[in-house]
């Protein structure tokens, strides 16, 4: 609803959870990488189209090149950049906080609390966008895209329509800072005071300071309550008037200190890092917690919480799926005694029994350029595991440098079509771009080898090549759409 009453004309988008959803409601453009989707997005706004991007939390890092330069590049019609914090994490590699991008790109973050106000986050997002000439952030965590609720009054925003002007190359890099930082920064911290999606609620001497999802925890507790809609920059004359009128004030926030580290030189002030709040999703009991402790103690007297660190036994771990057709070669690469990276697609399933054939994962399309480091142990060429939407991310740049520096190394590239873990949307292609750059051998998986000794011989005799080469693993996955 809010792209459509935003008039928003370009949306892109990268598959992961927890955007995925979301993104194919809204019919986005799925982009190979998180920095083309927010590329695609200037340029569609240089040309007076409003524009919006969804990406993961993990996307964030691979879009900060553009995203930080765009502030005080400027921009033309609005730029949403929306995104989907994993809390858990359930289907990610890592738990991260997207608001930070805020202080690292001097962008607004706002920080919604459920959908209704996800809906008027994004709206005043574009309005905001529009008057700071860049990129606002909006950020929306796994718990916020599961609650339900009424649908918010609807409004619509008049069309845009402004295009880029480049009288902004007048001023040097220097100058464009030195005018944001005089002339559109200011306009963003004047928002976060004035927004509709603050709110306040005075009850006794003991307050909250929530923002996101922890502040709908906060509504029925015994406390005075400050709701803050933008994360960067905070409403900063509404917060000292706030911790003024209380005694103790804790921050609610998740997964982590973001606004209290903002506010810890305040003795007042306390959650996270004073030990009285613990990490990641919070739950209505660690408020209530919170509020029945001594509020006096300091960091070193706080309670400890427990290291009962999750483990994938009790949780439950996914494994390649039983009908999967590559499962006979993710065993093969187990008993061949190389080591073996993958990416954060299917082959992260492999990590652990029964196949244990896959050792390192550090992100999506990074197995060529972990593999190029892997030289030197006596156990041969590395090996990369990639599947084809992971390879077009940004797998290609890796092989691309491992040719470059004749690293030896055997990419496998998991060729089913479809970027499998995150929903099965079509990807591109890329075999004939791959032949062109290495020698390639070719094995087809229609119903899974069954022969084990063949799929482990053409491994070997692939890796005997001297330099970069690589397999192409061909098959369709059982849950594909095309």
């Amino acid at each position: 609803m809010a792209a459509e009453d935003a008039c928003v004309q370009t949306i892109t988008y990268v598959p992961g959870y927890p955007v995925t959803e979301m993104a194919e409601a809204l019919g986005a453009e799925i982009s190979v990488n998180e920095k083309v989707a927010l590329e695609i997005a200037l340029g569609s706004s240089a040309t007076g189209r409003r524009s919006m991007v969804l990406v993961k939390q993990l996307g964030m890092n691979l879009l900060a090149d553009p995203l930080v330069i765009s502030a005080t590049h400027t921009i033309g019609s609005g730029i949403v950049v929306l995104a989907g914090d994993d809390l858990g994490p359930r289907g990610s590699q890592a738990q991260m906080d997207s608001r930070y991008f805020g202080l690292i790109s001097d962008l607004p973050v706002m920080d919604p609390a459920d959908p209704s106000a996800l809906y008027h986050s994004i709206l005043e997002a574009y309005v905001l966008s529009e008057k700071i000439k860049a990129p606002v952030i909006v950020r929306a965590t796994s718990r916020l895209f599961e609650i339900s609720g009424s649908s918010p009054e609807r409004r619509a925003l008049p069309p845009h329509g402004i295009k880029f002007d480049r009288s902004i190359w007048d001023l040097t890099a220097l100058g464009r800072g030195q005018r944001y930082q005089d002339e559109a920064f200011p306009l963003a911290e004047d928002a976060s005071e004035v927004t509709s999606l603050n709110s306040l609620r005075i009850s006794g001497k003991i307050g909250i300071i929530a923002s996101g999802c922890p502040a709908r925890l906060a509504e029925n507790l015994d406390a005075s309550l400050l709701v803050v809609g933008y994360a960067y920059p905070l409403p900063w004359r509404l917060i000292k008037n706030f911790l003024h009128l209380h005694d103790r004030v804790i921050i609610a926030e998740e997964p982590g200190p973001f606004l209290e580290r903002q506010l810890r030189a305040i003795e007042k002030v306390f959650g996270r890092l004073t030990g009285h709040l613990p990490m990641g999703p919070l739950d209505i009991q660690d408020l209530q917690r919170a509020l029945n402790m001594d509020l006096g103690m300091n960091k070193a007297s706080a309670p400890k919480h427990g290291k009962d660190y999750e483990r994938s036994a009790n949780k439950g771990h996914k494994s390649i799926c039983d009908d999967c057709p590559f499962s006979s070669l993710y065993k093969a690469l187990g008993k061949i005694g190389a080591i073996v990276t993958g990416d954060a697609g299917c082959s992260i399933r492999a990590v652990r029994e029964p196949y244990s054939s896959v050792d390192l994962v550090y992100g999506l399309g990074s197995p060529p350029s972990v593999a190029s480091g892997l030289a030197g142990d006596g156990r041969g060429k590395g090996i990369a595991v990639v599947g084809d939407y992971g390879f077009a991310h940004s797998g290609f740049q890796g092989l691309i440098n491992a040719v470059w520096k004749r690293r030896d190394i055997l990419m496998v590239l998991i060729q089913n079509g479809v970027a499998a873990q995150t929903g099965g949307q079509e990807v591109p292609d890329l075999t004939k771009v791959l032949e062109a750059l290495v020698p390639v051998r070719f094995l087809n998986f229609p119903e899974g080898e069954k022969d084990m000794k063949n799929v482990e011989k053409a491994l070997k005799d692939v890796m005997a090549i001297k330099g970069s080469s690589a397999i192409v693993a061909r098959g369709k996955c059982p849950r594909s759409r095309y």
